[in-house]
């Protein structure tokens, strides 16, 4: 099964990705970086300089993601989104958004979450949460919602997940499409920070 089937995590690494696959092309549309981020923050200030920490209590940044989060084809996959903490809280911080990307899928980066309008004074998210008041756009397989790890048997993928810090409460609809969801993250971040799982075999 590909990762355009089922489908990620994130850290602070800044190798470069790709744009997005098919109808997205958001590398021009939004101005997807070299380093991985979206666009240009729209406070590229000393704030942005001192990136929060991302962690998680299930894997480490750069090391294996649990089966747990995969797909189900996969021998103990449960689909589920793992659990997520951080800390900093930037300035002007009113609510948070996360983006789950697999930037070495074969057609280019493939997003598998985007999910917005967490509280500003939120600094976790446990395993399988749906925060109230929180929207979900539609991934790269244009589905709202998590699409798990699901990498080609044989391969191995990096699973990033992206908080971006917002001076917004809820940027954008839910059910948005990845340009104007992604657009609207970037237009609003004031902040960020990145943890990355790996999943799949060599």
């Amino acid at each position: 099964m590909s990762p355009n089937e089922e489908g990620g995590a994130m850290s602070r690494d800044r190798r470069p990705i790709t744009a997005v696959a098919g109808a997205l092309a958001l590398a021009g549309v939004l101005g997807l970086s070299g380093c991985g981020w979206l666009g240009q923050p729209k406070k590229a200030s000393a704030e942005l300089s001192e990136w929060f920490t991302v962690f998680s209590p299930v894997f480490r940044d750069g090391r294996d993601l649990p089966t747990r989060y995969a797909c189900t084809t996969y021998p103990g996959g449960a689909a589920t989104t793992p659990p997520l903490r951080w800390s900093g809280t930037p300035a002007g911080t009113r609510s948070y958004a996360i983006v789950m990307d697999d930037p070495d899928a074969e057609s280019g980066a493939f997003v598998h979450w985007v999910i917005g309008g967490i509280d500003g004074t939120t600094q976790q998210l446990v395993e399988g949460a749906r925060p109230t008041r929180a929207v979900e756009g539609l991934n790269t397989s244009e589905k709202v919602g998590y699409s798990p790890p699901c990498p080609p048997k044989g391969e191995e993928h990096r699973y990033r997940f992206t908080i971006y810090a917002l001076d917004a409460e809820v940027p954008f609809r839910s059910g948005a499409p990845l340009k104007e969801s992604l657009g609207a993250i970037a237009e609003h971040t004031v902040g960020r920070g990145r943890i990355t799982g790996n999943f799949g075999s060599k």
